[in-house]
């Protein structure tokens, strides 16, 4: 199934349409994923608006009682603007509260950022051992709803707050 490239503009509407509906956490920022020279996973998070503290990786699920995280991960500080971190040896001010264990090929997984307050979140990216697979080191998976792109890291840190 060919996956539908969407401009990061389109990911950021949609990732600010919550802010309007007041249903939900409001989203602030985008999360993505890319990997390492060696292939490992790295957490990609643009803030465009406030602060995270920090992310969960769980497995995708549509129903959330069947949800098991596979690594969560908490910042010593508040989270603004652009960062990354290694989702199997975080460091940089990130430690793990759940280690990271190993992907299960075929299993869907979604990540995202928060608050502890719960009051501001991330869009979230869903990814598969393969979608990781398909990546090269510095070329990044983001997504909202059903919309999801790539793009080198350098573009996803221009663009994926506008509309914001």
């Amino acid at each position: 199934m060919p996956i539908r490239r969407a401009p990061l503009v389109a990911i950021a509407a949609v990732g600010a349409a919550p802010l309007l509906s007041g249903c939900t956490v409001p989203v602030a920022g985008v999360a993505g994923v890319t990997v390492g020279k060696d292939g490992s996973p790295v957490g990609v998070i643009a803030m465009c608006e406030e602060h995270v503290d920090g992310a969960t990786l769980h497995t995708d699920a549509e129903d959330p009682g069947a949800q098991e995280d596979a690594g969560v991960w908490k910042h010593d500080g508040p989270i603004t603007g652009l960062t990354t971190w290694p989702l199997a040896s975080p460091g940089d001010g990130w430690t793990a509260e759940k280690p990271f264990g190993r992907l299960a090929p075929g299993q869907a997984y979604r990540m995202y950022a928060w608050t502890e307050d719960d009051s501001w979140s991330t869009s979230g990216v869903s990814f598969t051992t393969e979608d990781l697979a398909a990546l090269t080191p510095g070329q990044v998976r983001y997504g909202a709803d059903d919309m999801i792109g790539t793009a080198p890291l350098e573009d996803f840190r221009e663009k994926a707050c506008e509309g914001f």
